[in-house]
């Protein structure tokens, strides 16, 4: 048997976030108030939180490299943005574990 699939609004699914957001409710009790799979919730709010880290991470990576800097200056910009880039990797490394590790449990599952 088919499982439904529910297309909500955005302004819906806004709304629903900014009531995650503001954390007095637990994603499964809101999900019910709601009259949503707490999954659905979930996986908005996973969804929303990596587009602000997306465009963070490209505001970041557009600022202007100052033509007037001077040599300390430009190796603290430097080692700052090295020090973001290891974090950046080390956290897309963790999200390819997570992954492959899902994707073998979901091949092991559907055998």
């Amino acid at each position: 048997m088919r499982a439904v699939r529910h297309h909500y609004s955005e302004a819906f699914k806004t709304e629903a976030l900014v009531l995650v957001e503001r954390g007095d409710r637990s994603f499964a009790r809101l999900a019910m108030d709601l009259g949503i799979s707490q999954w659905t919730l979930r996986h908005w709010y996973a969804q929303s939180q990596m587009a602000k880290r997306t465009s963070k991470r490209e505001r970041v990576a557009a600022a202007p490299v100052p033509s007037d800097e001077t040599e300390k200056q430009k190796v603290q910009r430097l080692e700052r943005e090295l020090t973001r880039l290891q974090r950046e990797n080390e956290s897309l490394k963790m999200d390819r574990e997570i992954l492959k590790k899902a994707a073998a449990f979901f091949a092991k599952e559907s055998e």
